[in-house]
C-alpha cells in the first residue's frame, strides 16, 4: 500500500489540477464562416475580466441585431474602454482623437448587401460615440469583421473573461 501513495498523490494533483483549469480556462475558436480575428484558436481566462485597450476579450452579445442571435459568446479587440470617444469612419476607427485602427467598414457592407441581407450604406455606420461609464466599444481586425461600427458599445458586465491568441 505505501508503495502506491505517491501515485496516488500524483494522480490526485493531476485530477485537481484539471478541475482548477477546467473552471478558470476554456479554448475558444471562431466559427468557420467568421474569420474576424488574426488567429483561430484562443485560450480564455474566464477568471480574468480587467481588461485594457487592445486585449482579446471573450463577451456575450446582447445586442439585437439581424445576423446573429443574442446570448452568443464572441471574442473582439477591446478598441475604447468607458468614458472614450470613438469615431467611425470609412476607412478607421478613431479612439479619443489619438488610436487609430484601420478598418474599413465598406467592404462587409457591400458584401452584406449584395448577399440580400441589406445593412444600409456607410453613411449610416458612420458616426461619434461617446461611451457612458460602463461601455466597451468592440473591433475585429479585418475587413470581414461584424463588430461595435454596427451595434455599438457594449456594456462592461457582458465581458466574461480575457483571450489569449495561440495560432
Amino acid at each position: 500500500m505505501k508503495k502506491h501513495i505517491p501515485v496516488m498523490i500524483v494522480a490526485g494533483s493531476f485530477i485537481l489540477y484539471f478541475f482548477y483549469f477546467s473552471a478558470r480556462y476554456t479554448i475558444a475558436y471562431p466559427p468557420g464562416e467568421s474569420a474576424c480575428l488574426n488567429a483561430s484558436l484562443f485560450l480564455v481566462d474566464k477568471w480574468d475580466v480587467d481588461i485594457k485597450q487592445g486585449d482579446l476579450a471573450y463577451f456575450e452579445m446582447n445586442v439585437e441585431n439581424q445576423f446573429y442571435p443574442t446570448g452568443l459568446r464572441w471574442i473582439k479587440k477591446v478598441a475604447a474602454l468607458p468614458n472614450s470617444t470613438v469615431t467611425v469612419y470609412e476607412n478607421n476607427v478613431v479612439v479619443d482623437q489619438v488610436k487609430e485602427f484601420p478598418l474599413n467598414i465598406s467592404h462587409i457592407i457591400n458584401t452584406l448587401n449584395m448577399s440580400g441581407k441589406s445593412i444600409g450604406e456607410i453613411e449610416d455606420y458612420t458616426r461619434t460615440l461617446q461611451l457612458k461609464n460602463d461601455e466597451v466599444f468592440m473591433i475585429g481586425e479585418t475587413i470581414n469583421s461584424f463588430d461595435g461600427r454596427f451595434w455599438g458599445p457594449l456594456k462592461k458586465e457582458q465581458i466574461k473573461g480575457k483571450a489569449y491568441a495561440i495560432f
